[in-house]
C-alpha cells in the first residue's frame, strides 16, 4: 500500500490534481485494506469489477486473488498511472470510463462482484445504475460509502433515516453493514467517516409489483414530502378523494407518514393503484 508521501510524490510527478468534486480520497490504512479484502471473500474463480481504483490501494490484491479484475476509472491520468504500476497483472483489465456508462454485461457473461469506494455526490446514481439495469450481471456489491448514506440504506421503518433509498436497496438486495472506516484512513481526509457495506443481490425482488417503474414513483412521491401523510403526498396532481377512497377500501390508514410503511405496504399501494388505473407521474 502506498504511503501519503508516496501518493504525494506520484501526484506531483504526474501533475495530477486531486479532485474534491469527484470525491477522490485514497485509502492509506493497511488494516482497513486487509479487512476489506477479507470481507470480499475472493475466490480464484471470481470476476470482480472495481469502481474507481484510484492509485490501486485494493486493485493489486484483488488481481492477486481473483480470476479477472475489471478496474473502471473515470480519471484518465489515474488510469495511465495505474496501468504502469500494475502492468505485470495479466488478469487486470483497466477501463477508462464512467461507471454510469459502463455496460457490465458487455464485459463478461458471468456474474461479478462489484467493489468500490463511492464518492458521496454520486453514490445513489451508481447504486441505481447497478441495481436497475445491471443486476443480472451482478453477484454482490461491496462498497465504501459515507456513513450518512449507509444509515439511509440500512434504516428500519420508523427511523429518521428511513427513505426512498432504503426501499430501493431493500427491493433488490439483502444489505448488511460490515464495519466502519474512520476518515483518517483516507488521504486527503474527508470530513466524515465511512462504512463498508455488502449488498447481496436477491434472486428476485423482495416484493412482487405489477409495474416496477410505478412502484418507485410512488415511493419517491411519498418520501419527497415525508412530513405529509401518504394521502397528501400521493394526491399531488391527482384527485384526493379518489386516492383516499382507493386506499381506505383496502384497509390502509391514509393518515400514515411514509417513514412508517414497510416495503410490503408500499407494494400494496402500487397494487391498489394498478388495479384502479391510477398513475403517478
Amino acid at each position: 500500500m502506498l504511503t501519503v508521501s508516496e501518493i504525494k510524490e506520484i501526484l506531483k510527478r504526474e501533475r495530477i490534481s486531486i479532485s474534491k468534486r469527484r470525491g477522490q480520497n485514497f485509502l492509506i490504512d493497511p488494516h482497513m485494506q486487509k479487512r476489506i479484502i477479507e470481507a470480499i471473500d475472493i475466490k480464484p474463480t471470481d470476476e470482480i469489477l472495481e469502481i474507481g481504483p484510484g492509485l490501486g490501494a485494493l486493485t493489486q490484491y484483488l488481481a492477486e486473488q481473483a480470476g479477472v479484475v475489471f478496474a473502471v476509472e473515470k480519471d484518465r491520468a489515474l488510469t495511465r498511472v495505474l496501468s504502469e504500476m500494475l502492468s505485470g497483472y495479466k488478469n487486470l483489465k483497466l477501463i477508462h470510463q464512467d461507471i454510469l456508462k459502463t455496460n457490465v454485461a458487455a464485459l463478461t457473461q458471468r456474474t461479478m462482484k462489484i467493489v468500490g469506494n463511492l464518492p458521496y455526490y454520486i453514490t445513489t446514481p451508481i447504486i441505481g445504475h447497478l441495481l436497475e439495469s445491471q443486476r443480472d450481471s451482478l453477484k454482490a456489491i461491496f462498497v465504501t460509502i459515507q456513513e450518512e448514506v449507509g444509515k439511509r440504506m440500512l434504516a428500519q421503518p420508523g427511523s429518521k433515516d428511513y427513505s426512498a433509498l432504503t426501499i430501493f436497496v431493500r427491493y433488490f438486495t439483502d444489505a448488511r453493514r460490515l464495519f466502519s472506516i474512520p476518515k483518517r484512513a483516507f488521504y486527503p481526509q474527508p470530513k466524515v467517516d465511512s462504512v463498508f457495506v455488502h449488498l447481496r443481490i436477491l434472486d428476485k425482488p423482495r416484493v412482487k409489483v405489477n409495474n416496477q417503474q410505478q412502484f418507485f414513483k410512488i415511493v419517491r412521491r411519498c418520501f419527497s414530502q415525508r412530513r405529509k401523510t401518504i394521502l397528501n403526498s400521493l394526491a399531488h396532481k391527482l384527485k384526493k378523494d379518489r386516492i383516499e377512497k382507493a386506499l381506505r377500501a383496502e384497509g390502509l390508514d391514509v393518515g400514515l407518514r411514509p417513514e412508517t410503511l414497510s416495503i410490503e405496504e408500499f407494494a400494496k399501494i402500487e397494487d391498489i393503484f394498478y388495479k384502479r388505473r391510477i398513475r403517478v407521474e
